[in-house]
Formats: C-alpha cells, sequence, structure tokens
C-alpha cells in the first residue's frame, strides 16, 4: 500500500524512523520505509544502517553522492507499493498520527502535500537567516498554500501514486540543490494535474548556518535559471517564482546593470546583516535579485 520513501544524507534517521515505523505498525497496513544513503560521512552511515535490521524497513547505500532528484527518483523504482510518501531526512514528525492523516488521500492520480514547519524559538544564531525564512516563507496553512497549489509544491512532505511519479519524474539534469521540485509542479500543472494541500506538516529540524544557506541560495538561483531555460521561458513557469516575476520587471525596465552593479557595490553590507543576528528578508530578497542577474549574464 505505502512505501515511505527517505533521501538520506548526514543525519541521524533513528527517531524519525523509529516514529513512522510505530504509526505504520499501529495502522495495520502493508507498508515499507526505504532509505537510501546518499554517500554520507561514515560516523552517519553507521548509526542509519542499524535501521535496516527493523521490519518494513529498506536500507540503500550509495558510495557516490547522486542528487536531489536522481536519488527520489532512485527510492520511487526500489519501492514495492503504488503509493509514495517522499520525506526529507532533516525532519521528525509532530505527532503520532502523521501517518493517519494521510490515509484518505490514497488514492490514483492525485498529489498531496502536507507542508512544513518550523519550531517557534531559535536559540543559536548562527541558522538565524534560514529560520527566519522558513517559518516567514515557507511555513503556510494548507489554505494559504491551496491558493496557488502548484507553486507551492515541496518535496519535503508530498504523496503521489506511483504510476503518476514515474510518468513524470523530478528532472534529474537539475542536479544540486533547488528547484527539482519547483520544475516538478510547473510539469504536473502542465498536465493539469492540481496539488491537494493538507495540514499534516513536518518539523524541519536541519537547518543550515547562514553562510551555508547563503551558498545554497546561490546555487538554487542557478538552478533555477537552468529549469526556466528547459521552459523556454514560459510565462506559467515564472509565475510560479516570485524570484522570476521579479527578475522579468527589471528586465522589462532594462535595469539588469543597476541590479548587478549593486550587488557587487553593496555585497559586503548585505553579507553582513543576513550573517549577522537580526536579518532582513528584504535585504535577502535584493540579495537574490542581484545574484540573478550576474548568474544569468554568466550562463
Amino acid at each position: 500500500m505505502l512505501s515511505i520513501c527517505i533521501p538520506v544524507y548526514n543525519h541521524d534517521l533513528n527517531a524519525l524512523v523509529s516514529s513512522l515505523h510505530e504509526q505504520g505498525v499501529n495502522l495495520n497496513i502493508p507498508f515499507e520505509i526505504i532509505l537510501a544513503d546518499d554517500a554520507s560521512e561514515k560516523n552517519y552511515r553507521t548509526q542509519n544502517i542499524k535501521l535496516d535490521q527493523l521490519d518494513h524497513v529498506k536500507y540503500i547505500q550509495l558510495d557516490k553522492n547522486i542528487g536531489r532528484a536522481k536519488i527520489r527518483n532512485l527510492l520511487a523504482s526500489k519501492s514495492s507499493f503504488q503509493y509514495l510518501l517522499f520525506i526529507d531526512c532533516d525532519t521528525i514528525v509532530p505527532d503520532d498520527n502523521y501517518l493517519k492523516r494521510y490515509m484518505p488521500y490514497l488514492k490514483k492520480g492525485i498529489v498531496v502535500c502536507g507542508g512544513t514547519t518550523y519550531y517557534n524559538s531559535l536559540k543559536n544564531k548562527q541558522f538565524r537567516l534560514r529560520w527566519l525564512y522558513g517559518t516567514k516563507r515557507e511555513e503556510k496553512t494548507a489554505k494559504q498554500r491551496g491558493k496557488k497549489p502548484n507553486r507551492s509544491f515541496m518535496t519535503n512532505n508530498f504523496l503521489i501514486h506511483k504510476e503518476l511519479f514515474n510518468k513524470y519524474k523530478l528532472n534529474e539534469t537539475i542536479s544540486g540543490y533547488g528547484h527539482e521540485d519547483t520544475y516538478f509542479g510547473y510539469q504536473l500543472k502542465k498536465e493539469g494535474i492540481s496539488i491537494i494541500h493538507i495540514d499534516n506538516p513536518l518539523i524541519h529540524v536541519g537547518l543550515e548556518t547562514s553562510d551555508v544557506f547563503l551558498n545554497k541560495t546561490r546555487e538554487a538561483i542557478r538552478n533555477l535559471l537552468k529549469a526556466y531555460k528547459y521552459t523556454e521561458h514560459d510565462k506559467e513557469f515564472a509565475s510560479m517564482v516570485s524570484l522570476l516575476q521579479a527578475y522579468s520587471r527589471v528586465k522589462q525596465f532594462k535595469i539588469a546593470f543597476f541590479m548587478r552593479f549593486g550587488y557587487k557595490t553593496f555585497k559586503n553590507l548585505m553579507d553582513k546583516n543576513l550573517l549577522g543576528s537580526k536579518p532582513k528578508l528584504w535585504i535577502f530578497d535584493l540579495y537574490k535579485l542581484g545574484y540573478i542577474c550576474i548568474a544569468e549574464d554568466e550562463s
């Protein structure tokens, strides 16, 4: 019935898998938990491989990192059941009814997103930018996400029929970090497949430090431009990404040069704010807009 697919990279999965395993047993349904380790460091592999001893758990170890899209496609290919629940490894379930809330949606031809949430407070200021972005931009109710369902699609917590996933899959040429899920949501929208959003969030606990998050943001922007080219600069794709909408206006008014100049001139000041204890998201937005102008100019 249900294959729970978890790509793993440098995280201890014992708490997450134990909770999911207990919930699956209590529901009394056919299920499996598939863990695909994408070449994690040895200490994480040592911790996680023990989970293979649990009933219903399958552990796959990769010697070479293959990336976010390819490993999810691999998980689907190794699954035994017709419904796939994809879960990111750096999350935890909020309560004992997480799997139960997905049960009414085990139907052919639908895609369901549960959402993401964060802890209300943060002690370590090193993670402030990632936490702020998550709580202000990613943490949304099902009602909020449902207003633009395909735009709000994320791979961290979603249910899909295996046949539907295999028909489209994630684009493996969008490697590295970011926007393979945006492109997948776009593909579904083009095919008239709407995404259902429910209030069943996972708690995102694997926060990156601010400097790592900025590095990943730049990588994600390069991926975004790559995905945009794949769509032949489709306006429908651009409408799904606020950064592309802003960038389109920049090009329309022919001010990309000034955005590139502003990014290079004020980058150190923006870095100081974004890497500090009180980052501002409007500065982060300007940072991204300036960088996308540079990234496309260099591509």
